[in-house]
Formats: C-alpha cells, structure tokens, sequence
C-alpha cells in the first residue's frame, strides 16, 4: 500500500498541473504512466500485444484528461482507463478474462515497472515447468541454493538435480527464444 501511496504522491501533481497547461509535466506523466502500463499489461497479455495497448491507454488518457476530477485520486481515474483498455482489447481478441476491480492496486503495484514485467515474465514462464523443475529452479536460481542443498531439499541426488536444471534452463531458454521471434 505505501508503493501505491507513494506513486499517488507523484502522478496526481504530474496529473493537475498536465491539466492547468504544463506540457512538461504532461509528458513526464505519460512517461512514468507508460512504464506502469507495460507492467500491467504484461502481466495479462502477450508480450507483443503489450506496446499497443500502452499507446492506446496513454492516448486515452490524453484525450480524456479533462474528465478528471482534480478532488480526486489519480491512480484509480487511470488504472478504470487500463482496465477499460485491456477489456476492450480482450473482447476484439474473443479472449474472455475477468479483471477484478480488487486488482487496481496491480498497475501501480512494482516499485520499478520494468522489473516488475520481467518478475512477471518468469513467473509465466516457470508455472509452465513441472511443479519437480521449477522448484528446484527457484531453490538454485532464485533462492541461491547449492546444488546440493536444493537437492535434498527435493529429495534427489545431487546429479539428478543438475540433470534436471539442465533441462529446464535449457527449455527456459527455448521458450523464450519462441516467444521472441
């Protein structure tokens, strides 16, 4: 909540004084706002979708800036703009997907954007492992534990770990190769 707050504290100001004529400030806003947006909707749809879709929420927000009200909150008046944007990008796709208003902290929730699109990208990537691989994963990669500790951890030998994080660095890197072109 205090990221939440904290982003508040610096688009509402970038937002008031983008509307009293301030094209710096206008910028700025569509700037940080963007790498929010790439976040966001990344987390939600394929990575090729994604640069559209921040290009049509950020234009959204240009042309419907005069809409909001000064008295109010920023982050929820852009994150109903996002949420509007995805469902109407899903509904063009015949894809159905439920966005939860509960998920409006989610635009704003990563400290940095961009790493949050990249925590995201793995998380993605690692739940289509076997529950086996990605826990080991994680135990070795992303917990920073030896071989040997992950290993027991799991309840296999030592080689069969490195077997397994083997196969599964290399698949990691396969997908993500598929995925990029």
């Amino acid at each position: 909540m205090l990221q939440q707050d904290q982003t508040e504290e610096r688009l509402r100001p970038l937002m008031i004084r983008s509307l009293a004529g301030d094209s710096g400030a206008h910028r700025e806003l569509l700037g940080v706002l963007g790498r929010y947006l790439r976040s966001y909707f990344a987390r939600r749809i394929g990575a090729a979708e994604v640069e559209d879709l921040v290009q049509e929420t950020l234009l959204a927000v240009h042309l419907k800036r005069d809409s909001y009200d000064r008295s109010l909150p920023f982050t929820p008046w852009a994150y109903a703009l996002a949420r509007y944007k995805l469902i109407d990008h899903l509904r063009r796709r015949k894809r159905s997907r439920h966005v939860p208003l509960e998920d409006a902290g989610a635009l704003f929730a990563a400290d940095d954007a961009e790493q949050g699109a990249l925590h995201t990208d793995l998380d993605r990537l690692l739940q289509r492992l076997p529950d086996r691989q990605r826990s080991l994963l994680e135990d070795v990669k992303l917990q920073g534990l030896s071989v040997e500790e992950a290993a027991r951890k799991r309840g296999v030998t030592a080689v069969s770990a490195r077997v397994m994080l083997h196969r599964s660095l290399k698949w990691l890197n396969q997908a993500l190769r598929d995925e990029n072109g």
